[in-house]
């Protein structure tokens, strides 16, 4: 009884404690009404037009119905289809006139379900014995439960007072699962995890093509249609057949087996070949990795301390074992391809014992071996990159012959040679150089020789034909013969080259030191004659690269001349007291040049610096054993090639005090690099020029 009347004051405090809950409720939902806005409440009156219909009470409580249908115009209706079976045509039923766009399985249940009832009995939430513990300690150390607990716990406890009338002593944990509403697990519960991927790039590609030609055709097809057609294609087999009865059995002969063999050992030598040579580089790249890095990136910090010098930085060296003892006569860089280059392996002296020669091309990339090597029965002497053809190859021997060469051919055989006795030189060609295309487009060049004689050779479609342009003769009086005729002197020339300007006009230097101006409309005539420009052989004569009536001239008598053209005298004369082989202007700048000499120096002029000596002067072979030859330099880059007398290539980069560009002024920046260059040498000429007549001054009577 003790228990029960605990239970009862307990309720009753209970009940207390939700009744003031719920007034409190009430009250502050009715102060936040009050402080709202009220409109809601107001009684609205509905609009009603004048001519609005007025209906009775019945009327308005009758019913109408309306049955709506769906009519679909393209599902096709009186469908039939032919029973075999009862040998007549069967109607179809209509199709129906839903269509599914989407259908997805459903996991909700209804409560009031079959399967829900099932699921609630068999899957009620249940407490633990230790959540049954928790409640109570809190319980009894006073912790307050919320205002919601403990008005579902008033409710249930009441309702169960009135049904039984009396409190049954029951466990507190039958008393939270009676109270509780049962939990469903959800059976189809699962983890979701995403994770953020790159996406590719998606590129649309479209096209737009002529559509396909379309014709309609319509016939009709019967068994006996088909039998025919059955019976003409067996006709053909049959045919077929009897004509490969017919046909003699051909049998493959031995040669043409071996031609086969022949074609695919060749094609695979071909690729073994193309590897090896790909392998051959990579390992080159790595070997001369050093040297590549320097070529590309290395200058020479020290210029910014000397004033009015530079310096040669040496890179690769390029030779060829058969031919270290040859002489390197010429070198010429590719017009197209500026990393190769052709060298020219003969002989400078008269008494020499080399019966033979060579031509090889090297490249940068790969310094070891020559990318293609041609032997020749006799020295050579000259060579010369065609410019519009840049894989046509001209060259001149000591024999006087010349040739042309493939270099995309293997060079077993020239594709021109004079072989004939009068299809030659008489004696060394000392020189040759390309000509502009004849005007039926035939490739043309021409040759100068120790026999005094300028030829003109065109390549026709099988042979070479041969025109004497000039033969050089001495400005002196003709000398008797011993039987006493006269015999007029002849030049012996060394080298040619022609006017940038004009491609009628060019200059030839000779064994006697002089130099003649020529036109190939004149053959007996001399345009204009450079007497004594030179004391020994001339040995080369190049024009500026950006002023076509400076060139400059080299020669055995130590000296280099600058000349003007239609001035006699020259502007500028450097001795550097050794022979002089090879002379060049550099591309890059107007009054650069340099040359090679036979104590093995290359010497570098730059006019605008210095007027009277080299900004740089530097040894590159030894003076005792070797002597240089021949120089050239690159279009592009910035270094030069230098040969010697032992057969082999110096690569040589230049510094930046040797490549130095003129910096344009404010009202110079709209000029280019070359009109800047002609500037720069036409002020520097401007002040080395003389007047051909001095004007004397006008008598001014003093008084």
């Amino acid at each position: 009884m003790s228990m029960m009347s605990s239970l009862k004051k307990q309720s009753s405090k209970i009940s207390e404690l939700a009744k003031d809950h719920v007034s409190l409720k009430s009250r502050t939902s009715y102060i936040s009404l009050a402080g709202g806005d009220m409109d809601w409440a107001r009684a609205k009156t509905p609009l009603i037009p004048d001519d609005q219909l007025q209906l009775t009470e019945a009327e308005l409580q009758e019913e109408i119905a309306r049955v709506l249908t769906v009519h679909n115009t393209r599902v096709p209706d009186s469908l039939v289809e032919w029973s075999w079976k009862l040998r007549e045509f069967i109607k179809l039923p209509d199709p129906p006139n839903i269509v599914t766009l989407l259908s997805i399985p459903g996991t909700i249940l209804r409560k009031d379900s079959e399967e829900a009832k099932i699921q609630l009995e068999n899957h009620g939430e249940e407490f633990t014995a230790r959540q049954d513990d928790m409640l109570d300690k809190y319980a009894d150390e006073g912790y307050c439960l919320t205002v919601c607990n403990i008005v579902n716990k008033t409710i249930k406890m009441n309702l169960d007072y009135e049904e039984y009338g009396e409190y049954e002593e029951l466990d507190e944990t039958d008393e939270f699962q009676r109270g509780r509403p049962k939990k469903i697990p959800n059976q189809f519960n699962f983890c979701e995890r995403a994770a953020l991927t790159y996406d590719n790039p998606m590129r649309n590609m479209s096209t737009q093509t002529l559509p396909p030609p379309i014709a309609t055709f319509n016939t009709h097809v019967f068994q006996w249609t088909i039998f025919d057609e059955y019976q003409e294609d067996y006709m053909l087999q049959q045919r077929e057949r009897e004509r490969e009865r017919r046909l003699p059995i051909v049998h493959v002969r031995r040669e043409e087996t071996k031609q086969k063999e022949q074609m695919e050992t060749i094609e695979m030598y071909d690729r073994m070949l193309k590897a090896a040579k790909t392998l051959e580089r990579m390992v080159n790249q790595n070997i001369y990795d050093e040297i590549a890095q320097d070529y590309r990136y290395w200058n020479d910090p020290s210029d910014e301390y000397k004033d009015g010098e530079g310096s040669l930085l040496p890179l690769w060296k390029f030779n060829y074992e058969p031919t270290k003892k040859h002489d390197i006569t010429d070198v010429c860089f590719n017009a197209r391809y500026y990393d190769l280059f052709a060298v020219a392996y003969g002989t400078l002296t008269f008494n020499s014992s080399i019966k033979n020669g060579s031509v090889c091309l090297f490249s940068l990339k790969n310094p070891s071996y020559p990318e293609w090597i041609c032997q020749t029965e006799s020295p050579v002497m000259c060579l010369d990159f065609s410019v519009q053809h840049p894989h046509l190859l001209v060259i001149g021997v000591k024999d006087g012959s010349v040739a042309v060469y493939n270099i995309m051919l293997p060079p077993t055989e020239p594709q021109y040679k004079s072989n004939d006795v009068t299809q030659k030189h008489g004696g060394i060609v000392w020189e040759i150089r390309w000509a502009p295309d004849t005007q039926e487009g035939n490739l043309a060049f021409y040759s100068v020789s120790i026999d005094s004689k300028i030829n003109y050779w065109v390549l026709n479609q099988k042979e070479l034909s041969l025109t004497t342009v000039m033969t050089l003769f001495l400005d002196r009086p003709p000398i008797p013969g011993p039987d006493g005729t006269l015999i007029t002197l002849k030049g012996c020339g060394t080298c040619i080259t022609f006017y940038p300007s004009d491609e009628h006009v060019f200059l030839v230097g000779t064994e006697e030191g002089n130099i003649y101006k020529c036109n190939t409309a004149y053959s007996s005539i001399y345009v204009q004659t450079y007497n004594e420009a030179h004391n020994m052989p001339v040995y080369r004569i190049v024009f500026n690269k950006y002023n076509s009536k400076i060139f400059a001239s080299c020669s055995g008598d130590w000296r280099i001349k600058i000349w003007e053209d239609e001035r006699p005298d020259p502007l500028f004369m450097f001795d550097l007291g050794v022979p002089i082989g090879d002379v060049q202007w550099a591309p890059y700048s107007s009054t650069v040049l340099a040359c090679v000499s036979n104590d093995g120096k290359v010497t570098v002029f730059d006019l605008n610096v210095n007027k009277y000596r080299s900004i740089c002067s530097q040894a590159i072979v030894s003076k005792k054993k070797n002597k240089l030859t021949r120089l050239a330099f690159n279009t592009k880059l910035p270094f030069i090639i230098v040969g010697d007398d032992k057969g082999t290539i110096n690569t040589l980069k230049l510094s930046p005090n040797l490549r130095l560009k003129i910096k344009p002024t404010k009202k110079q920046l709209h000029l280019t690099d070359a009109e800047l260059e002609r500037m720069k040498l036409e002020k520097l000429l401007s002040f080395i020029r003389e007047p051909p007549i001095l004007i004397p001054p006008k008598d001014v009577k003093l008084e």
